[in-house]
């Protein structure tokens, strides 16, 4: 029965890491992951036993996914009545409104989904779980070292997986590019270690959880040249790996040893950054295209403090990018990408989950940001527990790449992660008798 279960987690935390799924090419961008062709499954899964209990994680998402239909459907008369029409950038903001919703409840219905796995009849399954991380990250370990050795050939490694068949130059795994990536080895890799000191492994087994993903995260981190997952490892990490050191009796011996070399990473990694911004703040299109697409998203909020909702965003964010874009401060910035957005609904966003959802929901979305993803972060504290110092460093790169360069849309390993602490946190609540909130 173990085994079965162990297979089933490994494909499900298999299918939330692929994000360039072929069939995008027909259904569209939600079919970028394969989890929506399994989602029936798992509402059927949630419901079937007519017991559905929402924590207050849940009620927090449930909330704020029906605040966001509110004010889409204000925003919509309001278009309507004022502009005489629902077409905007050649979409209807109807339809378009009833695909972006999509996203939310799919990622909702998949975090109830993991959640109720991993305590199904109350049993826990993180055993079950540990196995199939470990598996997973094995396994992944041998695709990045093969993917890694054809990069920088002219051979395309593994066409078929991906929903395009040109060749790609830099490490993404499963996802369609690069910058996807950092979240997926932050995530795996720590939860993995610290499943394997949480459940009481034995040593041996321990040791070689805690090689293979310091050798994941390392040889990536050497080879990757994702500007956000260098700044965000370095926001990220340190600090909390050097507390966690110095909080550790057996490490806190050779603390100084331990931040020379720490610091002698950090400094590289800085450097290497440092010098990738300074050469293309001005050139690259990135720097360009992110800098524009917050400030449009901040402006926004500005001005409508309560959302824009979903469809009709793309009525007041070309507005209010197109105002950025033509603004005399941005005119040493290399715009042509942005300014491609303003006639077309392809690629059309900030590219990341908070001020994408700093527009659709505004203050509403702020509350909910902090309820579901930051205080989590503060009630692990109230926890004397200091391996937790291991699921804090995910959460907090989550939290940063949310706001610095990464959308959530389709990146399932960060639904799962949050619905895994949702189980210790209770676990936790329960073994050390502290009363929950």
């Amino acid at each position: 029965m173990n085994l079965l279960k162990t297979i089933l987690l490994f494909f499900i935390l298999l299918i939330s890491i692929y994000q360039d799924f072929p069939l995008v090419n027909y259904f569209g961008e939600i079919a970028r992951s394969p989890i929506i062709f399994i989602f029936p499954f798992m509402l059927f899964y949630l419901v079937k036993d007519g017991k559905w209990i929402l924590s207050k994680y849940s009620k927090y998402f449930t909330l704020y996914i029906l605040y966001l239909i509110l004010i889409t459907v204000v925003h919509v008369a309001w278009l309507l009545i004022s502009k005489q029409k629902l077409v905007f950038i050649g979409e209807n903001i109807i339809i378009k409104s009833i695909k972006m919703l999509a996203y939310p409840i799919v990622a909702f219905v998949f975090y109830e989904f993991v959640k109720k796995i991993l305590s199904h009849n109350g049993k826990n399954n993180l055993n079950v779980l540990f196995n199939a991380l470990f598996a997973l990250e094995l396994c992944l370990i041998a695709f990045l070292i093969f993917e890694i050795k054809l990069s920088k050939t002219t051979e395309i490694f593994m066409p078929f997986i991906h929903s395009t068949d040109w060749k790609y130059w830099r490490v993404r795994l499963l996802t369609a590019e690069e910058s996807w990536v950092g979240t997926i080895f932050t995530i795996y890799s720590t939860t993995t270690v610290f499943l394997s000191i949480y459940l009481k492994k034995k040593l041996r087994l321990k040791l070689f959880v805690i090689a293979s993903a310091l050798f994941f995260v390392l040889y990536y981190s050497i080879q990757s040249e994702s500007k956000g997952f260098m700044l965000i490892s370095l926001l990220a990490t340190l600090p909390l790996i050097l507390n966690y050191l110095y909080k550790n009796k057996t490490t806190r011996a050779f603390l100084f040893i331990f931040i020379i070399a720490i610091f002698g990473f950090g400094l590289s990694v800085f450097e290497s950054l440092k010098e990738q911004v300074s050469e293309q703040f001005y050139t690259s299109i990135t720097f360009g295209t992110r800098l524009s697409s917050y400030l449009a998203s901040l402006k926004l909020l500005i001005f409508h403090p309560f959302g824009i909702g979903l469809g009709p965003f793309l009525h007041y964010y070309t507005d209010s990018l197109r105002s950025i874009v033509e603004s005399p401060l941005m005119g040493n910035l290399e715009l042509s990408e942005v300014k491609g957005y303003l006639s077309t609904t392809k690629n059309l966003s900030t590219k990341t989950y908070f001020y994408d959802n700093l527009m659709f929901g505004g203050i509403a979305f702020l509350l909910f940001f902090y309820h579901f993803f930051i205080k989590r972060y503060f009630i692990l504290g109230k926890f004397k527990y200091t391996p937790l110092v291991l699921v804090k460093i995910p959460l907090v790169f989550i939290v940063l790449s949310s706001i610095l360069y990464i959308n959530f849309e389709i990146k399932y390993e960060i639904w799962f992660f949050l619905s895994f602490l949702e189980v210790i946190e209770k676990e936790l609540y329960n073994k050390q008798n502290i009363p929950n909130e």
